[in-house]
């Protein structure tokens, strides 16, 4: 009989959340189902700079293995892409990546059956957190936006980027915070960058995001 009470609260609310959530404002059910979405997902681990041109068919297996729940679809329109060539991506909600950074979202992009770029999504905040990961992890690679000549201009708040020349490819971050939007991180592979400093990488990937 004790535990009559309790249940029946936990009931009367759930009941309660239904018939409230179809009268909030959309961004916030949008936020409300991000946050159901992200619940239980398992870190991603998958390094920067491990990343490259591998089989779209190995890249699928090897995140359903290791527990991701991932959204896969083609005939993408020009704002699904961040290369030209993308034909077919897949995206999957993870709560946190890599030092237990708070985090959205992963995309894989593929062109041609092949990887092509993955874009990473962390939460709004954990900016420092990311950052001090991303200079200690990428520590022995050489940074291009601070060779002479080199123009990786801004992303969309005006913040410089960082861009660090990987094993098989480009990792693109924005060089500082910007209050209340979500960090991104963006690896690019080399076959569609060219290994001129002056090459600019796709600004857009790059962009933070409000929750």
């Amino acid at each position: 009989m004790k535990l009559l009470k309790p249940i029946f609260v936990v009931v009367a609310l759930y009941g309660a959340a239904t018939l409230l959530y179809p009268t909030l404002p959309l961004h916030y059910q949008h936020a409300i189902s991000d946050w159901h979405a992200r619940l239980g997902t398992p870190t991603y681990s998958e390094a920067p700079d491990y990343f490259s041109a591998r089989d779209q068919a190995a890249v699928i297996s090897e995140n359903e293995a290791r527990g991701h729940k991932l959204k896969c679809y083609g005939n993408l329109g020009p704002a699904e892409r961040i290369s030209a060539q993308d034909d077919y991506l897949c995206s999957a909600h993870i709560s946190n990546a890599y030092d237990n950074i708070p985090a959205r979202l992963v995309t894989f992009f593929f062109s041609k059956n092949k990887l092509s770029n993955v874009r990473i999504e962390f939460a709004s905040g954990s900016f420092d957190r990311l950052n001090d990961y991303l200079m200690r992890k990428l520590a022995d690679y050489p940074r291009l936006d601070k060779m002479p000549g080199a123009r990786f201009g801004t992303d969309s708040f005006g913040k410089k980027l960082v861009v660090w020349r990987v094993k098989h490819g480009l990792i693109t971050a924005a060089a500082e915070d910007t209050p209340g939007q979500n960090p991104i991180i963006l690896w690019s592979g080399y076959r569609y960058h060219s290994d001129k400093v002056s090459r600019n990488p796709p600004v857009a990937a790059v962009t933070h995001r409000t929750q």
